[in-house]
């Protein structure tokens, strides 16, 4: 192996900087995982995969230079959710100042949106102003990778779907408008071709996603594998937005203007560049989440 072999991964623990872990991992990449709690249970777990974990805090410049220390690969991700909107774009600029001193050769920054401006959706705005100073400001090698909706948003627990995908978002966008949808795995998949495949991908953007369905559509899919719907709660928006904050009711509306105005299809069509076999929502539904299906066997590239 040599130094292209190598790659850090931020978020390591979590959804996309974990699904990228482990595609990487399963490459035979060297994959240092960046995360808070190096002796967490699925910090833990990734080691057991071959990672080499390390303690770091995306507001503490130390461990980010330790971190980032001779790596030439890295991969950026931010959770607005946890750290804000503010933290955020104050976490994303110091990662990318720490790499643009180290000599980062390769910057992949698990985006979101659009990559346009104006959409009014905070975390979206947040984001376009990463990706400009990443690449206006500071010069740096980037490629961003921008998913849609989560698939895991209708089966994982940790995304509340009862209360979500089944209770609040219908309520938004209606059973029967055309969601595009992105399964985590894809995007670990799409990360990992971007990263061995750096000549073609620096300095362009990637739209990612998987299969577009109507909520309505994924019922019936859910229905057929596990012999019922799926339970939904059907909270308020007023007490939903009391819970989780206003933003997703705010992103599900722009969603719903963006795909009446937009060609999904041909964003569908592109992301098949990066990843040709992604999961649709029925082969998503049929498997236990993150592409790993009830015996364990791995689905795509």
């Amino acid at each position: 192996m040599n130094e292209k072999d190598r790659v850090l991964i931020f978020g390591a623990t979590g959804n996309v900087g974990g699904a990228a872990a482990r595609e990487l991992l399963r490459r035979g990449w060297r994959v240092r995982g960046a995360t808070r709690d190096p002796q967490g249970e699925k910090a833990l777990t990734l080691a057991a995969l071959g990672a080499e974990l390390i303690q770091a805090d995306m507001d503490d410049r130390a461990s980010l230079d330790s971190a980032i220390d001779g790596m030439k690969r890295v991969f950026s991700v931010q959770n607005w959710v946890s750290s804000g909107v503010d933290g955020e774009l104050r976490q994303g600029k110091l990662v990318a100042d720490v790499a643009k001193e180290a000599g980062v050769a390769h910057l992949v920054f698990g985006s979101a949106g659009i990559g346009e401006p104006d959409t009014g959706v905070p975390h979206f705005e947040c984001k376009v102003e990463l990706e400009r100073y990443m690449r206006d400001v500071l010069g740096l090698p980037t490629t961003a990778v921008r998913p849609g909706p989560f698939m895991e948003l209708m089966t994982k627990k940790e995304f509340f779907p009862p209360m979500v995908a089944w209770g609040a978002m219908p309520k938004v966008i209606g059973w029967d408008t055309p969601v595009p949808w992105t399964a985590v795995a894809d995007i670990g998949t799409a990360i990992a071709n971007i990263f061995e495949d750096p000549d073609r991908w620096i300095g362009r953007d990637v739209n990612l996603i998987s299969d577009q369905e109507t909520l309505r559509g994924c019922r019936t899919v859910f229905k057929a594998n596990n012999g019922k719907k799926p339970f939904g709660l059907p909270v308020p928006l007023m007490l939903f937005n009391k819970m989780v904050g206003p933003e997703f009711e705010v992103m599900w509306r722009w969603m719903v203007d963006w795909i009446d105005e937009g060609d999904v299809q041909s964003m569908i069509d592109a992301s098949r560049l990066v990843n040709s076999d992604p999961h649709t929502v029925e082969r998503w539904l049929s498997t236990s989440g993150n592409g790993h299906n009830r015996n364990g066997a791995h689905h795509g590239n």
